[in-house]
């Protein structure tokens, strides 16, 4: 909730201070590329009783649906224009995303336009993958005790930060309004872990995580064991948008 609040204040807060500030809704397809290879996970938890997880991991295909929203400026008489972009996409992983950055306007006085970008990027997928079957009194992840009896639920997540570049092709409809086709190529550094929910001591939602690199975690491909998440959101965007 705080991160969305956040988001909220930063989006009016361009509205507020740009009176040339349009906003734009686009839908496509977005490249979440995943290792087609035989994938275990093996993780104990740190409760007396070692519960432990050993998940076989399939395949989940290579593209998600992509949906953004856009705020930016539109102002033709400055080459570069502010813009910001919140990102969701779901099918062979779940993923969220916020994107900085800018678009060179040129001399694009037409009613068709061709505008390069640039931006800056953070976010994170994650992917579901089981669960940690409590066998008795509680489950502990590190410090985080969660409650007598339930069971955990168990994700593969990677956090990352990087850079977008991109061009969008547009044809203006009247006012600010256009329609148009955006392409981008994500490229960032990503950073692996295990992710686990579940209901506290307390009785309230309680969430922990783990690194790939943690002695009771053995994450293996193709019986290898490794660090990395498989499940690469770096790739091509494709996407529709409306202006307006």
């Amino acid at each position: 909730m705080k991160k969305l609040n956040l988001v909220v204040l930063i989006l009016s807060f361009v509205v507020s201070v740009n009176a040339q500030t349009t906003v734009s809704i686009s839908g496509g397809i977005k490249s979440t590329k995943t290792e087609p290879t035989t994938m275990t996970l093996w993780y104990v938890d740190e409760s007396p009783s070692q519960d432990n997880i050993f998940k076989d991991i399939r395949y989940s295909g290579d593209y998600s649906a992509d949906f953004s929203v856009r705020i930016q400026e539109n102002n033709y008489d400055k080459r570069f224009n502010l813009f910001f972009d919140g990102q969701a996409y779901i099918g062979s992983v779940f993923g969220l995303a916020l994107h900085c950055g800018y678009f060179y306007s040129g001399s694009n006085e037409g009613n068709f336009r061709i505008r390069p970008e640039l931006s800056a990027m953070l976010g994170y997928c994650t992917k579901d993958i089981g669960v940690i079957e409590n066998n008795s009194v509680y489950i502990q992840v590190n410090q985080t005790q969660f409650q007598d009896y339930s069971n955990v639920n168990v994700s593969l997540q990677n956090l990352y930060a990087g850079f977008r570049p991109g061009i969008s092709f547009s044809y203006k409809l009247g006012g600010t309004s256009e329609i148009g086709l955006r392409i981008n190529y994500q490229l960032s550094y990503k950073l692996g872990s295990l992710e686990f929910a579940g209901t506290g001591q307390d009785g309230e939602r309680a969430f922990e995580s783990e690194d790939l690199s943690a002695s009771n975690v053995g994450f293996y491909i193709n019986g290898q064991k490794t660090q990395s998440v498989p499940f690469n959101p770096d790739g091509l965007e494709i996407k529709l948008f409306y202006g307006f």
